[in-house]
């Protein structure tokens, strides 16, 4: 197999391997909890060679990384073409396809820490896995991905993936309850709960809605999303206007939404637009699914609309509304028409409710105890 790398020299303090890799990471602007680790990372260890960060291999013909896109202060990108190609009538096996193109690290010291959020690197080939006998791994488990509908095409390889990579990581870290009992599954009973934050300080509880009262959802549109209660809560609220900011993943959720005279599909938007997008909401939402369609997170956005002192209303999926963030109504779904036209029955805006995110609920706060597993509490890093 023949393969092409675009990288500078291997020369960070960390090695991380993303769940995608770094033209995602740019083009969203960090938004997900790999990047947001990524950031802070770079910034801990920007003085001591900074953070290796190894995109996951694509395709010679994918799009190329745009020559302008922005890195993260401290952060050295690594990625891999190759000659594989993706299989047009099973995509989703290029997860496994892409693992046996991972670069090289063999000529790496072993005492480089690597975090890692995709699991398939545990089955990349010798001196290519960040996974070595000597080296401190830690493995931060994102969604549940034995549950997770895109995942079910190879569902099998999946297990296989977290198979060995709970069997050889250092230290597992879970975003939420679920993913924590997946590690237990695999007997990691040491995995230690890390659940997702934001950083407050990029948002403002300012308030620049006009018009209609605002219903706002930032986020990826797909089956994760309840749309039959969706549909029924925007067609109860005519006067209410609803606006979806994040791309559809699922061609069918386009349509539905976009008939309704009172939805505006913004499309995806760059993570550095969001906390002014937020200004111009009354009440941040997350229609997701309960039950079927669960994966095992914990939802990052209920820590940015609170951060911008949205009042926020949500399903009860697993962990939402436990994690000491006041402001945040928990109810089913067919129950959100009522609580929002509860909310805008005496006037157009609903009021801000600011809040203080707590301590140990941001992003740095996150990153340092990750570091702290990563390289010991007694390196000096700047944090």
């Amino acid at each position: 197999m023949s393969q092409q790398q675009q990288h500078t020299p291997w020369s960070g303090a960390v090695l991380a391997y993303p769940m995608h890799g770094q033209r995602k990471l740019s083009d969203e602007g960090y938004r997900t909890r790999d990047g947001h680790v990524i950031e802070w990372l770079g910034r801990s260890f920007g003085s001591h060679g900074g953070v290796d960060v190894v995109s996951r291999p694509e395709p010679a013909i994918a799009r190329r990384p745009r020559s302008d896109r922005s890195l993260a202060p401290g952060t050295h990108p690594h990625e891999t073409r190759t000659f594989r190609f993706p299989n047009p009538f099973s995509r989703r096996r290029w997860w496994v396809t892409a693992t046996a193109a991972y670069p090289r690290i063999e000529h790496i010291a072993d005492a480089t820490p690597a975090i890692v959020w995709n699991p398939f690197t545990a089955l990349a080939p010798a001196g290519a896995t960040p996974f070595a006998d000597s080296r401190v791994t830690v493995l931060d488990l994102l969604d549940d991905w034995s549950k997770h509908y895109a995942f079910a095409p190879i569902a099998a390889h999946v297990e296989r993936a977290y198979a060995a990579a709970f069997e050889r990581a250092t230290h597992v870290t879970a975003n939420a309850e679920g993913t924590a009992e997946l590690a237990r599954r695999f007997g990691r009973d040491d995995v230690i709960l890390v659940p997702n934050g934001c950083d407050p300080e990029r948002f403002s509880p300012n308030h620049t809605a006009t018009g209609p009262t605002t219903v706002g959802y930032v986020g990826k549109i797909g089956r994760r999303l309840d749309l039959p209660g969706i549909v029924a809560t925007i067609t109860a609220l005519p006067h209410v206007r609803f606006v979806f900011a994040g791309p559809i993943l699922d061609a069918e959720y386009r349509a539905p939404l976009a008939a309704l005279g009172n939805v505006e599909l913004l499309g995806d938007v760059h993570y550095s637009d969001v906390p002014e997008l937020l200004e111009g909401f009354d009440v941040g939402w997350v229609p997701h699914r309960v039950g079927a369609g669960e994966v095992g997170g914990d939802i990052i956005k209920t820590y940015e609309y609170r951060a911008a002192g949205l009042p926020t209303l949500t399903t009860p999926v697993a962990g939402a509304g436990t994690r000491g963030i006041d402001g945040v109504t928990t109810t089913r779904i067919h129950e959100h028409a009522e609580v929002i036209g509860d909310w805008t029955r005496s006037a157009t805006r609903v009021p801000r409710t600011p809040t203080t995110i707590p301590v140990g609920a941001t992003w740095r706060d996150k990153t340092d105890l990750i570091t702290d597993l990563l390289v010991g509490s007694s390196v000096g890093v700047s944090r």
